[in-house]
């Protein structure tokens, strides 16, 4: 008889065993705090915030007094930006982990991110004064010191680390880039070769070596050092990026290409990865596809401000103004005009309308609501010159433009919008500018030309071209749909001397030179504001923005700033006998017995140290008083100087005086 042991199959066996533990859990040895607490530190060390986070509240939720796992759980969410909630987990760690620096370290920590920086000091001071010894304690007083642009104090904090652990990496790392950043190549050199030779396996070192190099633009061997970290690590993202910011330096655009692709494939949000990929394919000539790219990219990551400037720009200049899809584009800069409208900020709002507008302008609902920011601002003629655009945006759609013979059915708001056009045409009727039989709209009100110049970003920046396209951008944001009174003109150089170069060459009046830093959720752009004629620094200024629509606050500031710098002048535009029209009105905040001088055409050129202007005495030619203010002319009278009148449509005006209270601005007589 056949022995029925032999018969049985083990891969049967096998299955019936398993098949017990997930139907009988009994069976099963029960899992322990502990273990879910390992398996959260090996997902810690993965930089898997979720999951690391999931395994470690399992363990609270066996043992809720598990100091460890809150203190853990609590280093989760500080990496994944949940702050207020890292300080309510710490505060459960605490209860356990008694006089425990780590504690109180990350507490200090999250306080800076929290932007409480006293509240971060009087931490860090504490700990040191308990334990002196403490490197974290010291790191986060070298961070304190680097929010405050203390550079060489962050240097001296790391040093003192570096004295207590001689091999401390992050006291060595640290060192090697703030070394870099302050120009001492040589040190951060040294300080890299020791990193490199304690920590040699670690992808991190050698990320950090290749942006050391990436920052004296030694490509070669910033990208060698990105390939060793990502061979070493091959999840490491930050490498993954860096090594293609430097491809693109060295214009390998197909390889930047694929490895953005790569990242986008592991995580839709790269950002980064949308961007530079559609930069590197519009830098390729493909216009089209690197527009998809960054379109696709603002789809999922909406909120990355300077990519969608870049597509701005290159929609202004590629992309045909009947193309349906600036609709969808115009749609954000509408959203954003809504939220604004809901907290009262009508500077935003009007900002967001006349971006929608740049981008769709036969946008009615955009133009609409401008219109109806004008008419609250009291421009009146400007408020009927849009509703003309959309009435006859209305008729050109309809085909009945220019047509008699068709007589379409007009809806409700239809209706109202011509009985309002009508109202306004017979109530402007006797606008100064009627009176004068002059167009507004047709003046020529461009009174200074500007050079806004960059020097190319660094190559380790988050967004490459970063000053290329903020300097774009600038140069964009002149251009309003109410006209300002600069010429924008942009372009890189390689510093000073050549930017002052090519604006005395170009004979511009000012330039600007930018320089945009920017971190992972701050901005600062930084402009330094020159005479044309003189190279001489008239003012600067660094203006830093934080939070949401930190890009279109920066440079709305930009803007006001330079037009609040630039002096008042116009020119005459129509005479009758004593009476002058001037090319100055309301929207340059012209009010009646505003005094000008009048100074021969040709005669007012910018001054060479101050943002006025200067003109001979001799080229004076009389005063001119307003008396009547429309909002783009304004009428008054004119006293000749000397025996003759020698004054003519052409004629420069040079604000003098206003009656008291916002004073514009004035000229100097030489």
């Amino acid at each position: 008889m056949k022995n029925n042991r032999q018969g049985r199959n083990p891969a049967f066996f096998a299955a019936f065993v398993v098949l017990l533990f997930v139907c009988f859990p009994s069976f099963a040895k029960e899992r322990t705090a502990g273990d879910y607490f390992s398996d959260g530190v090996s997902e810690q060390e993965n930089e898997n915030w979720y999951l690391a986070s999931q395994h470690f509240l399992e363990a609270i939720g066996e043992n809720p007094s598990y100091g460890a796992a809150w203190f853990n759980l609590s280093k989760c969410s500080y990496m994944l930006g949940e702050y207020d909630l890292t300080l309510q987990q710490l505060g459960e760690a605490e209860k356990y982990l008694r006089d425990d620096a780590a504690v109180d370290n990350l507490r200090g920590m999250t306080y800076i991110a929290l932007e409480r920086f006293s509240d971060a000091r009087a931490v860090f001071e504490k700990i040191l004064k308990i334990f002196p010894n403490n490197v974290e304690s010291r790191f986060g007083l070298a961070e304190l010191d680097l929010f405050d642009g203390k550079i060489t104090g962050a240097e001296k904090q790391y040093r003192e680390a570096l004295k207590r652990e001689g091999k401390n990496r992050k006291a060595l790392l640290s060192l090697a880039v703030v070394s870099a950043e302050m120009g001492k190549y040589d040190n951060a050199r040294h300080f890299m070769e020791s990193a490199l030779g304690f920590y040699s396996g670690e992808a991190e070192v050698h990320y950090l070596s290749a942006v050391i190099y990436a920052m004296k633009n030694d490509f070669s061997a910033c990208e060698k050092q990105c390939r060793i970290a990502v061979e070493l690590n091959g999840k490491y993202d930050r490498a993954y990026e860096l090594l293609a910011k430097v491809l693109y330096a060295k214009k390998s655009y197909d390889e930047v290409i694929s490895i953005c692709d790569f990242r986008l494939a592991k995580n839709r949000s790269a950002a980064s990865a949308w961007y530079l990929k559609g930069c590197s394919q519009f830098r390729k000539g493909d216009v089209s596809d690197a527009i998809e790219t960054w379109a696709a990219g603002l789809r999922i990551v909406p909120d990355d401000e300077i990519m969608r400037a870049t597509l701005e720009l290159a929609v202004k200049e590629h992309i045909s103004i009947e193309d349906s899809r600036r609709s969808e584009w115009a749609a954000y800069h509408m959203e954003v005009a809504r939220l604004a409208k809901s907290r009262f900020d009508n500077s935003q709002m009007v900002w967001e309308y006349q971006r929608a507008l740049k981008l769709d302008p036969s946008n009615e609902e955009a133009r609409i609501a401008f219109a109806d920011m004008l008419e609250l601002y009291g421009m009146h003629e400007l408020y009927l010159e849009q509703l003309l655009f959309i009435q006859k945006n209305r008729d050109f759609k309809d085909g009945s433009s220019d047509s008699e013979n068709q007589n379409p059915q007009k809806n409700a708001s239809q209706v109202s919008m011509d009985d309002t056009i009508e109202a306004y045409s017979d109530i402007l009727g006797e606008s100064l500018s009627k009176k004068w039989n002059v167009n507004p709209f047709f003046l020529d009100k461009t009174r200074w030309s500007l050079g806004i110049y960059y020097v190319p970003s660094p190559v380790h920046m988050n967004h490459v071209e970063g000053n290329k396209v903020a300097s774009e951008f600038a140069c964009d944001v002149f251009s309003g749909i109410v006209s300002t009174s600069v010429d924008a003109r942009v372009s890189p150089v390689n510093g000073f001397g050549e930017a002052f170069k090519n604006a005395r060459n170009s004979g511009l009046d000012y330039f600007v030179i930018l320089n945009q830093d920017e971190g992972n959720r701050d901005l600062t752009l930084e402009y330094k504001f020159y005479s044309g004629r003189t190279g001489y620094l008239l003012s600067e200024n660094s203006i830093y923005g934080a939070g949401n629509n930190r890009y279109s606050h920066i440079f709305r500031r930009f803007r006001n700033e330079i037009l609040e710098k630039l002096p008042v002048t116009g020119k005459i535009v129509a005479r009758n006998g004593k009476v002058l029209l001037s090319d100055l009105g309301r929207s340059e905040n012209v009010r009646e017995g505003a005094v000008f001088d009048i100074v021969k055409k040709g005669g007012v050129t910018t001054s060479g140290t101050t943002s006025g202007v200067i003109y001979k005495e001799s080229d004076i030619l009389g005063s001119f008083t307003v008396t009547l203010v429309g909002e783009e002319v304004s009428e008054g009278i004119l006293e000749i100087k000397g025996f003759y009148d020698r004054v003519n449509t052409g004629d420069q005006l040079v604000l003098l005086s206003v009656p008291p209270s916002e004073q514009p601005g004035a000229g100097n007589a030489e």
